[in-house]
């Protein structure tokens, strides 16, 4: 099921985006961040003072308090490189914040081979998955229609495993991410979609007549089990 959500702007897409997670993120919450243009997690998660709930009986704000939080997808390379999720993470202030909040945050590069940072990332999300009762993740869809580091035609999008790596067609070519199969066990997503130039995405995504996932992963939100919330500044047409 997929909500749509109008906004003004990224911005207010963004903002929009840290509401949702007051009302569905919790401790047992594991929370899945993807890179991209689309989120602002300085804007989302570090920056806004969200109220407790009301049985903790306090209005100091807390901000986002999941259980634990991971990465999507990585473009690999040694840790922190330039065109790295992470640097994007690190940079937002987000990597800061959850440390403030004592909240665990996994990353994927860690200095190791391309296949070993995998093996090694697809461990650490099956303890997760096991530890979590409700996992929600932060999404974005490209214009090619891939999602996470997902591609059209992808051997990765029927895998096994819950972390896949590949090397694809793309700026940057080697990519470690969550499968589907992974993206099959979440309960909830944010998905971010801005900008005209993803007008024919949004229209391909929700036609119902469009259902091959090889071409076209994102698809795979429409036909999922979780709910999805798809914030947008665009005209659904």
């Amino acid at each position: 099921m997929i909500e749509i959500i109008k906004v003004k702007d990224r911005e207010e897409g963004n903002i929009k985006a840290h509401k949702i997670l007051v009302e569905i993120t919790d401790n047992n919450t594991l929370l899945a961040l993807s890179g991209g243009t689309s989120p602002n997690y300085r804007k989302m998660i570090v920056e806004p003072l969200t109220p407790l709930r009301s049985e903790e009986q306090s209005y100091e704000g807390q901000g986002i308090l999941p259980g634990a939080v991971c990465m999507v997808d990585e473009r690999f390379g040694t840790p922190l490189h330039k065109n790295s999720n992470e640097l994007m993470f690190e940079e937002s202030g987000l990597i800061g914040y959850f440390f403030n909040k004592r909240i665990k945050f996994y990353k994927i590069l860690k200095g190791e081979t391309f296949v070993k940072t995998a093996n090694s990332y697809n461990m650490i999300i099956a303890q997760l998955f096991g530890k979590f009762p409700k996992k929600v993740g932060i999404m974005g869809i490209g214009k090619d229609l891939h999602t996470a580091g997902l591609f059209p035609n992808s051997e990765a999008d029927h895998s096994p495993h819950y972390v896949v790596y590949e090397t694809v067609e793309d700026e940057f070519p080697q990519r470690i991410s969550l499968s589907l199969k992974a993206l099959g066990e979440f309960d909830n997503f944010i998905i971010l979609v801005f900008g005209s130039a993803k007008q024919n995405v949004l229209k391909k995504l929700l036609d119902e007549n469009e259902n091959d996932m090889q071409k076209a992963p994102a698809i795979f939100y429409r036909k999922c089990k979780a709910k999805s919330y798809l914030i947008t500044d665009q005209e659904i047409k």
